[in-house]
């Protein structure tokens, strides 16, 4: 069975830089796919795919990571959309977008566009 967790700007919020990444990875090694409401900025997936290269096993291989909206693509300009998120936060507004991220072993492939994210999800045969 393939667990999907859906976490809110609020979960998040609670947590900061490595005890954030922290909560992410220790749900990520559990199976769960998960979705976050606000996206990650660059930075903080950055630190998240570093630090789930740091505890790459046999049993858990990694991430599958995708990310739509305020800061996702690469067309340059992460430090502006980063700014540009926090602005709109301390304005009390929220950044539009969010981000997936699953288990290698669960995640098979996320195909992204401007507009649209798609995983394909199911578990390996062994």
């Amino acid at each position: 069975m393939i667990q999907i967790e859906f976490l809110s700007t609020e979960v998040l919020s609670q947590q900061e830089g490595d005890a954030k990444i922290a909560y992410l990875v220790s749900n990520l090694k559990k199976g769960k796919i998960l979705v976050l409401e606000d996206p990650l900025s660059n930075s903080e997936e950055t630190l998240l795919i570093e630090a789930t290269m740091k505890k790459v096993t046999p049993g858990f291989p990694g991430i599958e990571i995708g990310t739509l909206g305020a800061t996702a693509g690469g067309n340059g300009g992460g430090e502006l959309r980063d700014l540009r998120s926090s602005i709109i936060r301390i304005l009390g507004g929220k950044p539009r977008g969010l981000t997936v991220i699953g288990p290698s072993q669960l995640v098979r492939q996320i195909k992204r566009d401007p507009e649209s994210l798609s995983l394909f999800a199911g578990e390996r045969r062994r």
